[in-house]
C-alpha cells in the first residue's frame, strides 16, 4: 500500500491529498522554526541580553552583534523590529542600527543553510531521516526533564524543533514531487523567465508570509523536489532578491506609530536591501550564466545548497560594499523622513532641574517600553529593568525634594513633588503592564522570578512618593502655622536622609546582584534608620520638657519622622525580596540532618 506522503512517479495519489499533505508539511516546518527560535532565545538568555544591551561603537562589532542575534532568534525580521524599538527608545543611534541591520541580513541566511542540509541526504547517509528522528528524541527529553531540569527540557524543545523542520521539509518535498508530475504545474513554475516578474513573486510572497526565511525555505523545498522556479540559470536568484526586499515590510509595518528615528531605521533597512538587490539584479540581468559558472560548479551535488550559498553570498557582499557608507544611509533616511515639529515634544518624565541628572537610562515611558521589544522577551525584560531603576530613582528624587521643601520652609515645591509623584504612578502602571506582557510571551524560570519580584517592588517604590506627598502637607502646616523647629531637628532630618540614600543605593545594588552579605549591610542600615528615629523622638521629648520646642510642633514632627522611617521599611522589603531564594536555600541547608 502506497501512502500519500511517500508519493512516487508510479503512484497516482489524488492531487488534493498531495496538496493537503504539502500544507501540513509547511505547517510543521513553520512550527519547527518557531520552536527553534523560542528555544534558542531561552537557552541563550544571558548572551542575548548582553548582545542587545551593548551599543557597539565599532561598525564590525555592530554587524557581528546583529549577525549573532539573528542566528539565535532565527529571524532577521524579529531582529530589525527590535532595532527599531531600541532606536525608538533612544538607546541606539541610527548609525549603530544600520550596522545591526546589515548583520541581521547575514544572520538570517543560517535558516537557508539549515534547510539546504535536507538536500544532502543519500542512501549511504540518510541525514534527513536522522534529523527527523530528533523530533521524538527532543519530545522525550522535554517530557522527562520538564519539572526538575527546565534547561535540559528547553534543549529538548530545541532538538524537537530541529527535527520538526526536517519532518515538515521531507513531507513537503515528497508531495511536491507528486504535484510536479503534473506537467502543467511544473511548466508554470519553470517556464517563468521574466526577471521583473520573478523579483515581484519574491517580494509578494514575503510580504504575505511576513518571513523571508519561510519563503526561502519553501523555495529550497521546491528545488529539492526536482523543480526550480524560474527554470535553470539565474531565474531562482531573482526570486531570492525579491524575498530580501519583501522582508523589509515587517520593519516598515512595525515602524508605524514610532518616533521619527524609528521610522528612519525601517527606511534604512529598506534602502540597504533595495540598493543591494538592484546592484545584483543588474549583474544577473547582464551575466546570464552567472549561476552556472559559479555556484552550480562549486556545489554541483545539491541545488538547494547552490541557492542557500547565493543567499549568503548576496548578503555578505552587500554588507562589505555598504558598510563604509553607513553615514550615507543615515543621511538619506533623514532626508526621506525629515524631523517634524509634531515630533519635537517634551519628554514624558522630567525630573526637577538640578535634582537628579537625566541618565542615559531615563526615557519617556511608552517609547522606552516599546512593544516591539516583546519579540524577544528576555531583551524586553532588560529594558524593563532599566525603566524600573529609573522609576525608583525618580521616587527617591521626589522624597529628597519634599524634604528639601520642609527644611527650606518652601511649600512652593509641592507642585514639583506632586508632578513627580504622578509621573512615577504612571510609570508604575506602564511597567506593570509591560512586565505582564513579557511574562505572557514566555521567559526563563529565573526571569519569571525576577518579574514577580519587580511587580511586588513597584508598590514599595510608589510608597516613597506617597511619603513625599505627606511631607509636603507637613511643610504647609510648618509655613501656614509658623511652626519653629530648632537647627538640630533639620540636622537630624538631613542625617536620616543620608541614611535613606545609603539604603537606597544598597537596595539598587542588591536587586541586580542578590547577596546575603549585601543584605546584611542593608539590614544594618535599616537598623541605623530605626535608631535615628528613636534618637530624634527622644530628643524632641527632651526639648519639650526643657521648653526648647513647642508642643504644637509635635504632631508634624512625629509624623514626619515616622514617615521617613517607613521609607526604610519599604526599601528593606525590596532587598529582602531580592534575596528570598538565597535565604530559602540557606534555611534548607541549615535544617538538613
Amino acid at each position: 500500500m502506497n501512502l500519500p506522503f511517500l508519493a512516487t512517479e508510479t503512484n497516482q495519489t489524488p492531487m488534493y491529498l498531495c496538496i493537503l499533505l504539502l500544507l501540513g508539511g509547511l505547517g510543521g516546518l513553520l512550527i519547527g522554526m518557531k520552536m527553534l527560535q523560542e528555544s534558542t532565545e531561552r537557552l541563550a538568555t544571558g548572551g542575548l541580553k548582553k548582545l542587545f544591551t551593548k551599543t557597539a561603537n565599532s561598525k564590525l562589532a555592530g554587524v557581528g552583534i546583529g549577525t549573532l542575534a539573528t542566528m539565535i532568534m532565527q529571524s532577521s525580521g524579529a531582529t530589525t523590529i527590535m532595532v527599531v524599538g531600541f532606536v525608538n527608545a533612544g538607546v541606539m543611534s541610527l548609525t549603530q542600527a544600520t550596522c545591526y541591520i546589515m548583520g541581521a541580513n547575514i544572520g538570517t541566511t543560517i535558516t537557508a543553510q539549515l534547510v539546504a542540509l535536507g538536500g544532502l541526504s543519500s542512501s549511504s547517509f540518510p541525514l534527513t531521516q536522522i534529523l527527523i528522528s530528533f523530533t521524538f528524541i527532543g519530545a522525550f527529553v522535554q517530557m522527562l526533564f520538564k519539572k526538575k531540569f527546565p534547561k535540559i527540557a528547553e534543549a529538548g524543545n530545541f532538538i524537537a524543533g530541529l527535527g520538526l523542520i526536517f519532518l515538515g521539509l521531507d513531507v513537503m518535498t515528497t508531495n511536491m514531487k507528486a504535484i510536479f508530475l503534473n506537467d502543467a504545474i511544473k511548466n508554470a513554475l519553470t517556464t517563468i523567465s521574466n526577471p521583473f516578474l520573478l523579483l515581484a513573486i519574491g517580494v509578494i510572497l514575503t510580504i504575505i508570509a511576513q518571513s523571508s526565511s519561510a519563503v526561502t525555505s519553501i523555495l529550497l523545498a521546491v528545488a529539492i523536489s526536482g523543480a526550480m522556479i524560474g527554470g535553470s540559470g539565474n531565474g531562482i536568484l531573482y526570486v531570492i532578491l525579491g524575498t530580501n526586499i519583501g522582508s523589509c515590510s515587517t520593519a516598515i509595518l512595525s515602524a508605524i506609530g514610532s518616533t521619527t528615528n524609528g521610522k528612519r531605521t525601517a527606511v534604512i533597512h529598506l534602502l540597504f536591501n533595495l540598493f543591494g538587490s538592484i546592484i545584483f539584479f543588474i549583474m544577473l540581468y547582464f551575466w546570464k550564466d552567472f549561476m552556472d559558472m559559479t555556484f552550480v560548479k562549486l556545489f554541483s551535488e545539491s541545488t538547494a545548497t547552490q541557492i542557500a550559498m547565493f543567499h549568503t553570498f548576496f548578503n555578505v557582499t552587500c554588507t562589505i560594499i555598504f558598510l563604509p557608507f553607513t553615514k550615507v544611509f543615515v543621511f538619506l533616511s533623514k532626508k526621506l523622513i525629515p524631523e517634524r515639529k509634531a515630533d519635537i515634544k517634551n519628554k514624558k518624565y522630567k525630573l526637577v532641574k538640578n535634582l537628579l541628572p537625566l541618565s542615559e537610562n531615563m526615557y519617556q515611558g511608552s517609547d522606552f517600553l516599546d512593544a516591539r521589544l516583546l519579540q524577544t522577551p528576555e531583551v524586553a525584560l532588560e529594558q524593563a529593568i532599566k525603566f524600573y531603576h529609573a522609576m525608583a530613582s525618580s521616587a527617591m528624587a521626589d522624597l529628597k525634594l519634599s524634604i528639601r521643601g520642609f527644611t527650606e520652609k518652601n511649600k512652593n515645591l509641592s507642585e514639583d513633588v506632586t508632578k513627580i509623584e504622578m509621573d512615577v504612578l504612571t510609570m508604575s502602571k506602564e511597567l506593570t503592564e509591560f512586565l505582564v506582557q513579557i511574562s505572557a510571551n514566555g521567559v526563563s524560570s529565573g526571569s519569571s522570578k525576577r518579574i514577580s519580584r519587580m511587580l511586588l517592588d513597584i508598590s514599595d517604590i510608589v510608597r516613597l512618593t506617597e511619603v513625599a506627598d505627606n511631607i509636603t502637607g507637613y511643610t504647609r502646616h510648618e509655613v501656614d502655622e509658623s511652626l519653629v523647629f530648632s537647627d538640630i531637628v533639620f540636622s537630624q532630618i538631613d542625617e536620616m536622609l543620608l541614611l535613606l540614600e545609603k539604603q537606597f543605593n544598597q537596595c539598587e545594588e542588591i536587586t541586580e546582584h542578590p547577596s546575603l552579605e549585601l543584605l546584611e549591610k542593608t539590614r544594618t542600615t535599616e537598623d541605623e534608620i530605626d535608631n535615628q528615629r528613636t534618637l530624634m523622638a527622644k530628643g524632641h521629648l527632651d526639648r519639650l520638657s526643657s521648653g526648647q520646642c513647642s508642643a504644637q510642633n509635635s504632631n508634624v514632627f512625629f509624623n514626619l519622622v515616622s514617615n521617613l522611617e517607613r521609607c526604610g521599611d519599604h526599601l528593606n522589603f525590596i532587598s529582602e525580596r531580592s534575596c528570598q531564594d538565597l535565604i530559602t536555600d540557606k534555611t534548607s541547608l541549615a535544617i538538613r540532618p
